[in-house]
């Protein structure tokens, strides 16, 4: 079993930390003339999505077997965040809601999810 499996009081409160930032981070209002380095701001996307859902699978799973249910959950939770988190910087001054930051967010986090699933049905092999 994964050091993470056997703290999942700790993956609850990083997944938290993490939504709380990226609600904080969408909260700040744009400037007039600004002028966004993409690579920036996609890299910011796939890193703190991809943390975000290899945090929540891990929530969700806790120390029970992964599966399927597991998955699932956490890519529909994670991807509504995403959206939810988008919807909220539309009303944000000067920033508006982006599909193309939708789709680096599913990525960063699908791409995650499927490593800790990953990770946790090897682990489990061995155990």
């Amino acid at each position: 079993m994964l050091w993470i499996e056997k703290k999942r009081p700790l993956s609850v409160i990083l997944t938290l930390l993490i939504a709380i930032e990226i609600f904080w981070i969408s909260s700040l209002p744009g400037t007039k003339g600004q002028t966004e380095i993409p690579f920036v701001a996609v890299t910011y996307h796939l890193c703190v999505f991809f943390l975000f859902g290899f945090f929540l699978f891990f929530s969700f799973k806790g120390k029970n077997e992964p599966s399927g249910k597991h998955f699932i959950f956490s890519i529909l939770f994670s991807l509504a965040y995403a959206i939810s988190d988008e919807l909220h910087q539309s009303f944000v001054p000067l920033r508006d809601a982006s599909s193309g930051d939708i789709l680096t967010d599913f990525i960063g986090m699908g791409f995650s999810i499927i490593v800790a699933f990953l990770m946790s049905k090897k682990s489990n092999r061995q155990a």
